[in-house]
């Protein structure tokens, strides 16, 4: 799970709420706050991709930074369902080139690493945090009904509750326990036959169960322009022993 911003419609874009981007380099989390203007959004959720992949160290490989930023960028992009203009774009190198200057060949310019940003975007095919939730499906669909979470107060729920709360207990495992996103589009693949409409309800469900904490409500629908943002609220082995997975 799971980037960042010239032509800019006259509707606003819709945000998602949450903290920046926590540790883990894979956990799909939105990198704007509410409160701000969607220009100041845009630039503070570039200053943000482009410090925490901006080069720090002699030993740091430049084209691995870099395409580190264009697979978050991408990220960003999927996250508010439109790609960010030329000017956005743009923007983000030069923060990036202006925080790695010190470890950046001299003979290099901005240009030169301009067209090699943009051409790793078109080259990015697994954003950031993509990989987590395509992960966290697998992991969901191995699992034997005797795995999946306990539904307080409702041993006889569903399976397809008991599914969509491990694919919640999985992505807090990938994000340490902290906050992620995860768009009800995405949640319905956890169960054959569950559609984005029926994974919003049973979410508000397991939202009133106790089993998560709906941080930012997102838009539901195949075409929402945020996805929700959540917290895990059982303990990880329910069951009394840890069902983790490596993801």
């Amino acid at each position: 799970m799971a980037g960042f911003p010239t032509q800019r419609s006259s509707e606003s874009r819709e945000y998602p709420t949450s903290p920046a981007f926590p540790g883990s380099a894979e956990c799909p989390v939105s990198p704007v706050s509410e409160g701000q203007s969607v220009d100041g959004e845009v630039e503070r959720a570039l200053s943000v991709l482009a410090a925490r992949n901006a080069c720090t160290g002699a030993g740091d490989v430049v084209a691995k930074k870099r395409f580190k930023l264009a697979r978050d960028v991408s990220a960003f992009e999927k996250q508010i369902g439109e790609k960010l203009g030329n000017e956005e774009l743009v923007q983000v190198l030069t923060e990036w080139r202006r925080l790695s200057q010190p470890f950046l060949n001299p003979k290099e310019t901005r240009n030169d690493h301009l067209t090699a940003f943009l051409a790793e975007l078109q080259k990015v095919r697994v954003p950031t945090g993509e990989g987590a939730l395509t992960k966290a499906l697998e992991n969901v669909e191995k699992l034997s009904l005797a795995e999946l979470p306990m539904i307080p107060g409702y041993p006889g729920a569903p399976e397809n509750w008991k599914r969509l709360a491990a694919l919640h207990r999985e992505l807090s495992r990938v994000c340490g326990g902290g906050i992620y996103f995860l768009s009800y589009r995405d949640a319905a693949k956890v169960y054959d036959g569950l559609s984005h409409q029926e994974a919003h309800t049973i979410t508000l469900a397991l939202a009133r169960l106790g089993v998560i904490k709906i941080e930012s409500k997102g838009k539901a629908g195949l075409k929402g322009r945020k996805a929700a943002e959540f917290r895990y609220l059982l303990p990880k082995a329910e069951n009394g022993d840890d069902q983790g997975f490596d993801l």
